[in-house]
């Protein structure tokens, strides 16, 4: 077992576009369950709604008053709110943060790739065998992404 602390001020990266940094928690290799802190900086944007047919998510909020955006519409969250998102369309998801400080969201997911990411209002969807690299994708591609195709927009 490695000891991890949720409250340490470290971070492994951050989105500039989308206004967010997050710290990824060891595991090992062969684990189903993940953990990842998000923190949505203030007036943070609506990523786009996605949802996974690999994997199931939890999110836990810590501070802050996130909004949610699924199939149901949106709502804002506020500390100790919890959201199950089930693998395919009823798990579909997006969290955007237009207050004025910070929220953070830990989000626990089981599942392992290869993973189908659909994008439903942008048409697409992909399998990977692995997070995506942001570098690589600007960049025109990443070999973690073995396959892309065009799904009906919705």
């Amino acid at each position: 077992m490695t000891r991890q602390n949720l409250f340490s001020d470290a971070w492994d990266g951050d989105d500039q576009e989308a206004r967010t940094r997050h710290r990824i928690f060891w595991r090992p290799d062969d684990a189903k369950m993940g953990a990842t802190l998000y923190e949505l900086a203030p007036d943070a944007p609506d990523p786009r709604l996605h949802m996974h047919f690999g994997a199931e998510e939890m999110f836990f909020v810590l501070s802050g008053r996130p909004v949610l955006r699924n199939h149901d519409g949106q709502e804002e969250l506020a500390p100790g709110d919890f959201v199950f998102c089930p693998e395919g369309r009823a798990g579909q998801h997006a969290f955007s943060n237009p207050t004025g400080e910070p929220a953070r969201l830990l989000a626990i997911s089981a599942g392992s790739f290869p993973d189908v990411v659909a994008y439903p209002e942008d048409g697409y969807a992909w399998v990977a065998t692995r997070n995506p690299d942001p570098e690589l994708l600007a960049r025109g591609g990443d070999p973690g992404i073995i396959a892309r195709f065009d799904i009906p927009i919705e």
